[in-house]
């Protein structure tokens, strides 16, 4: 009966093991950035339907506007938490010529992240 006992704790240790690694997320880091990529495009969207016709939403080039500044700068000139904060809760961004924009949170996360991926010093 002793040697049975032996056997079973690293059988049943295995076992439980075994069923844990089964039931394993995929890596955070992966889902993360996963995550990010869909919230990326859909800033990019964003950014093509609603920005372009007077920012420079890439991450080089002129605004077509030269008085609207390239959104790879925007960070540079306005704090992104404060930016996010007045799109959440429908603040007039920008100057007083700019449109007022009526972003889902989702839709302002994701313009966020855009901005986020194409922010340069200049």
């Amino acid at each position: 009966m002793m040697q049975m006992l032996k056997f079973t704790k690293p059988v049943a240790l295995g076992f439980g093991l075994m069923a844990l690694s089964a039931c394993q997320q995929p890596p955070v880091e992966k889902l993360a950035n996963k995550i990010d990529m869909t919230y990326v495009e859909l800033g990019q969207d964003i950014a093509k339907a609603n920005c372009a016709a007077c920012h420079s939403i890439e991450p080089s080039g002129p605004s077509p506007r030269a008085d609207a500044p390239p959104l790879r700068t925007v960070f540079g000139i306005s704090n992104p938490e404060s930016l996010a904060d007045d799109f959440r809760e429908h603040i007039h961004v920008g100057h007083a010529d700019m449109p007022d924009y009526d972003f889902t949170v989702k839709e302002t996360d994701g313009l966020l992240a855009y901005l986020s991926s194409i922010q340069t010093s200049n």
